[in-house]
């Protein structure tokens, strides 16, 4: 297969130890390995999604006269062809320039690009996303047999979050291994636990028709509607935002999509509880820390 070779700088930690999985780094910030070219095309956007402030280059074979292709990422350096061979244009050095020839401080341009920069900080300030970060836990994974024994969210509006959580008493007894998984017990249940008719009247007031952003959200939907429909309410129909479709479009190679694995990939070290309110909390940490999230969340308004 294809000898292929990456070189980072001023990189995050966390890419250098991903691109680990994959290739060999033989020095600080080159990585070598053999993969074809689809497997290359991956871990490229992987490379540049996740350089931050950094660079990147990609040098691999090619079926060319040279016999080889290259890609750069956020360089001065920018590839150039002449007459179908690849070459390399770097930035203009001038040296032992007379001072009187020097003018001091930022130019035309450049002033006109940092305004620019601030003036589309601003608009992001200003256009902070609007959202609710739920999550459930349940007496088992069959929405249509199991309840829902609590229910967490977080919302964000006008660079304020709030909080609700609510046990809920399903008038049944929850399975050991259910209370092992989230230290709920049943006289957790029947002490503070609520009606689900209750407390799902005050979960729509409180989500009103913001987006609904969740690690794999379909499941909370799933169980939150079947309980709507028993009632006889409306069942949601807030956009849903799903954290682990993105992130398996980022990560392709994670050894699974737990949420302690994922979150340890980016980098927060926390202990999953298994308890609504915490794990709504952690998925809006995670939210944080995943690509273009902010941007589906506005195009999802």
């Amino acid at each position: 297969m294809p000898f292929t070779v990456i070189t980072l700088s001023k990189v995050p930690p966390h890419l250098r130890g991903d691109l680990t999985k994959w290739m060999q780094e033989i020095d600080t910030g080159v990585f070598i390995g053999n993969f074809n070219s689809k497997v290359r095309e991956k871990l490229w956007k992987r490379v540049t999604e996740n350089v931050g402030d950094g660079n990147a280059t990609l040098s691999f074979h090619y079926n060319n006269e040279q016999g080889y292709s290259f890609e750069m990422y956020q360089t001065q350096r920018v590839s150039v062809d002449f007459d179908g061979i690849q070459l390399v244009k770097s930035p203009l050095v001038i040296e032992n320039v007379p001072d009187k020839d020097l003018h001091h401080g930022f130019s035309n341009a450049s002033k006109f690009n940092n305004a620019r920069k601030f003036q589309k900080a601003a608009l992001k300030t200003q256009e902070t996303p609007q959202f609710v970060v739920m999550d459930i836990e349940t007496e088992g994974l069959n929405s249509e047999i199991h309840g829902i024994i609590e229910i967490g969210a977080i919302k964000i509006k006008n660079n304020n979050t709030q909080e609700i959580q609510f046990l809920i008493n399903t008038g049944r007894p929850i399975s050991d291994s259910i209370s092992q998984l989230t230290q709920i017990t049943d006289e957790m249940l029947i002490n503070d636990g609520i009606l689900i008719e209750d407390a799902l009247k005050e979960f729509l007031v409180f989500i009103d028709n913001l987006p609904i952003v969740g690690f794999n959200v379909d499941f909370d939907f799933s169980f939150v509607n079947k309980q709507l429909k028993l009632l006889g309410m409306d069942t949601l129909r807030n956009k849903k935002v799903d954290l682990l479709r993105i992130i398996k479009k980022e990560k392709m190679f994670l050894k699974n999509y737990r949420l302690d694995t994922v979150i340890a990939e980016y980098g927060i070290n926390e202990k999953v509880p298994h308890r609504a309110l915490e794990d709504a909390k952690l998925i809006y940490l995670l939210s944080a820390k995943v690509n273009g999230f902010h941007d589906i969340i506005k195009k999802d308004r």
